[in-house]
């Protein structure tokens, strides 16, 4: 009788054993816990009979279901990351495809006016330098002309139209730099300007007989062209580079600064035109009936046209405006604070 009672308690101890590393199992690597649970199981089996085999069998499906749970938990953390890590990989590579369409579109023009504009300084220089007798000092005062078409082609329309572009097609740089930047141009651009007008005018007075000034069309759009130029120079000159002026004076004098900018380049582009007809007519042999000399001509005035179209328009396109930097905002703070 003894006997039996203590069969009975060291199975039921047994028992109470292998439901302990069951419920231990979960948390820990699953397939070394189902293994040391069968091993319990068994030794439970042969105290206890069939009765106790069914235990077993649930106690098995128990690590199944915990090792299924393991995996799915692990899956699922790792999914996110590799995702992240696919589409970090995608962005750089992809960084060139995903660029805003019209920063594109911008750039493509821009490329383009520099070549329209770079193909028509060349085009004047074979023009006068072919058909014209090339450059010369004031003992020549018909080859001393021809410096007026080439300094005011790179000065007062190639330069002076870089000048107003500075600011979109740099527009990752600093605005203190751009202006600069836009001030040194405008300052090259009155340099070669000015030359050309000493030039046109020595061809007039030093030829025998005298050819009269300021007679022509050409040379008033001209004359007003450079006066706006100068004063727009000063005005922005005082108004965005010498310190002490007020912000909303600033602000006020913008528009004007740009309009009166693009006014006096537009003038520029049309006696420009002006002037090389002019050129053309008086000087071509024969222009009507178009020799090499008067379709060279016809192309650069054409080129004239489209550099000055392209200008304006990527000027005032307000999708292409430069939008500013945190280095702009600290520069405004600071000369708010001046």
């Amino acid at each position: 009788m003894s006997k039996d009672m203590d069969i009975e308690q060291a199975a039921q101890a047994t028992k109470t054993t292998t439901s302990i590393e069951v419920k231990a199992e979960p948390v820990t690597i699953a397939e070394p816990t189902a293994t040391i649970t069968v091993v319990a199981a068994a030794a439970a089996a042969a105290t206890n009979g069939d009765s106790s085999g069914k235990a077993v069998e649930e106690q098995k499906q128990q690590p199944a279901t915990a090792t299924t749970i393991t995996t799915t938990t692990i899956t699922e953390q790792v999914q996110p990351t590799v995702a992240a890590a696919v589409e970090s990989t995608a962005s750089k590579g992809n960084n060139k495809s995903n660029m805003d369409p019209t920063l594109i579109n911008f750039k493509v023009l821009y490329v383009l006016t520099q070549l329209c504009g770079l193909t028509m300084i060349v085009l004047v220089g074979t023009w006068i330098g072919q058909h014209f007798g090339g450059l010369g000092g004031t003992d020549n005062p018909k080859q001393e002309f021809n410096w007026h078409p080439l300094f005011m082609t790179i000065g007062f329309i190639y330069l002076y139209g870089n000048s107003i572009l500075v600011y979109r097609g740099f527009r990752t740089t600093r605005k203190k730099t751009l202006k600069l930047t836009h001030a040194g141009i405008h300052m090259a651009a009155f340099v070669l300007t000015v030359i050309a007008l000493k030039t046109v005018f020595d061809s007039h007075n030093l030829v025998d007989p005298p050819i009269p000034n300021m007679y022509s069309l050409h040379s008033w759009l001209g004359l007003s062209a450079v006066i706006i130029f100068c004063l727009q120079y000063v005005a922005g000159f005082m108004a965005f580079l010498v310190p002490g002026m007020r912000e909303n004076y600033k602000i006020a004098l913008m528009p004007l600064h740009i309009y009166f900018g693009l006014f006096g380049f537009v003038l520029a582009i049309a006696s420009a035109v002006m002037g090389l007809t002019e050129k053309a007519i008086f000087a071509i042999p024969n222009y009507s009936k178009l020799p090499s000399a008067g379709v060279l001509a016809n192309i650069i005035g054409v080129l004239y046209v489209v550099f000055g179209g392209l200008v304006v328009y990527l000027a005032t396109e307000p999708s292409y405006k430069r939008k500013p930097i945190p280095e702009d905002t600290a520069l405004l703070t600071a000369n708010g604070n001046e």
